[in-house]
């Protein structure tokens, strides 16, 4: 059961939510199951229904419940998406870069070694829709005329799609935020530099490499792309220091 809370009369509904979300990540909520009901977390927190139910409308926001109608309704614990969750994580990261805290290289580095181990168990793994969606984005990156934005957001679908197809939820969780983290430096590459035809290339073997289950050979070449990756974006940061002065 969800254990009282000692009201500070300051933002009540905050804290009926963090009080709630607790008990949720605390394990005592599972995904699927549903809240106690408005009356009966008012009574328990000594509030009204309308404070009650803007509190769970900050969980509903954090993707944490979810309201359904009907007789069988009420408030119900779902699972958030890797996407949403990443999401948050990959702000703090573009953040840390933006300030310094973390290096490209230490990005990239990041990326060389998990994204390896992610592409050993695609070999292994992948079925014939990832490779699809792998494929689809690809022909997005390869159509004529596509915006700088447009190729970045193909870019990032492309890498998810073959984390995806590793079929571990661990490494999907933490790849889909490192990926995120070099947007910004994706973006800078293309836009200044614009080599697309060269990351298409490279894109194109990987998958390739893993219709054929080529493990070493799918291995190098991300490591190839990696490299070229820092390789454009010292490049481009020369160009915009000359750019400013």
């Amino acid at each position: 059961m969800v254990q009282k809370l000692t009201i500070v009369k300051s933002s009540i509904s905050k804290q009926i939510a963090e009080q709630l979300r607790e008990a949720i990540v605390g394990g005592q909520f599972k995904i699927g199951d549903r809240l106690p009901t408005e009356d009966d977390l008012a009574r328990r927190y000594h509030v009204s229904r309308p404070t009650v139910r803007e509190a769970l409308k900050r969980l509903a926001a954090q993707n944490l419940v979810r309201a359904k109608r009907g007789p069988a309704g009420g408030n119900f614990v779902v699972q958030p998406s890797y996407e949403e969750l990443a999401g948050s994580l990959s702000a703090s990261a573009t953040l840390l870069v933006g300030m310094g805290a973390l290096s490209i290289e230490e990005i990239i580095e990041a990326r060389r070694m998990l994204q390896s181990g992610c592409l050993r168990l695609a070999v292994e793994n992948a079925d014939g829709e990832q490779i699809t969606k792998i494929e689809m984005a690809l022909s997005r990156q390869k159509t004529d005329h596509i915006s700088d934005q447009a190729f970045c957001q193909a870019d990032v679908a492309f890498h998810r799609a073959l984390v995806d197809a590793a079929d571990n939820g661990m490494l999907r969780f933490v790849m889909y935020t490192v990926i995120e983290a070099l947007v910004p430096l994706t973006n800078m590459v293309v836009s200044v530099v614009r080599e697309r035809s060269d990351i298409i290339s490279l894109h194109e073997q990987m998958l390739s490499q893993l219709r054929t289950k080529q493990e070493e050979d799918l291995i190098q070449t991300l490591n190839t792309l990696m490299d070229y990756l820092l390789e454009k974006f010292e490049q481009a940061s020369v160009t915009n220091s000359k750019k400013k002065s």
